[in-house]
C-alpha cells in the first residue's frame, strides 16, 4: 500500500514539476513587473473596462490605490469607443453586424512622467442577426460585448508588461 501511495505522490510531483518547467501558466495569469506593485487607475467613467481591469490587476498581485501619491504607477484610460456597424444587408434586413471596441490609455510612473506612447487596443467581432429571434440576439450581443471587454483587458495587461520592459 505504501508503495502505491508513494507512486501517486511521486507521479503528482513529477507532473507539477513538468508543468512548471515547460512554462505552463493558467489562462489569463500575467506576471507584472514591480512598476505595477501599486497602481492608481484613472477610469474616466469607463466602468465596463475599469471593473474587469481592476479585478485582473488584483489577481496579478497588484494593489489598487486611491491616489497617485501612493502609487508606483498610474494607468489612465483615455478613451473607450464602441461601434456597431451593419455588415451584411439583404433587402430591409441586416443579417450581420460588426462590433468594434477601441480603448486608449497611457501609463505614468510615480513621478507623473509618461512611460512610452499612448496605447490603443482594438477588438473586433462579427455576429449574425436573426430577425425571427430578436430577444436572444440582443442577449448574444451583450455577451459578446462582455467577452470583448475581457479580451481588451487582457491586451491592456500584456501592453502594461511590455511598457515596463
Amino acid at each position: 500500500m505504501k508503495i502505491v501511495g508513494g507512486f501517486r505522490t511521486y507521479s503528482l510531483l513529477f507532473t507539477l514539476f513538468f508543468l512548471s518547467a515547460c512554462g505552463f501558466q493558467l489562462r489569463g495569469a500575467i506576471d507584472l513587473p514591480a512598476l505595477y506593485e501599486k497602481v492608481y487607475l484613472v477610469d474616466k467613467g469607463y466602468l465596463d473596462i475599469a471593473g474587469p481591469l481592476k479585478k485582473r490587476l488584483k489577481n496579478a498581485g497588484v494593489s489598487i490605490v486611491s491616489s497617485s501619491d501612493s502609487a508606483s504607477s498610474t494607468v489612465i484610460l483615455l478613451a473607450r469607443d464602441f461601434q456597431r456597424r451593419a455588415m451584411n444587408i439583404a433587402g430591409r434586413e441586416i443579417r450581420e453586424y460588426e462590433l468594434r471596441l477601441n480603448i486608449s490609455f497611457v501609463v505614468q510612473d510615480h513621478q507623473g512622467a509618461q512611460l512610452g506612447e499612448q496605447q490603443t487596443v482594438n477588438v473586433v467581432r462579427n455576429y449574425e442577426n436573426d430577425q425571427n429571434n430578436a430577444l436572444s440576439k440582443d442577449n448574444e450581443e451583450q455577451i459578446i460585448r462582455q467577452e470583448m471587454n475581457q479580451t481588451a483587458v487582457t491586451q491592456i495587461l500584456y501592453r502594461l508588461k511590455a511598457i515596463a520592459q
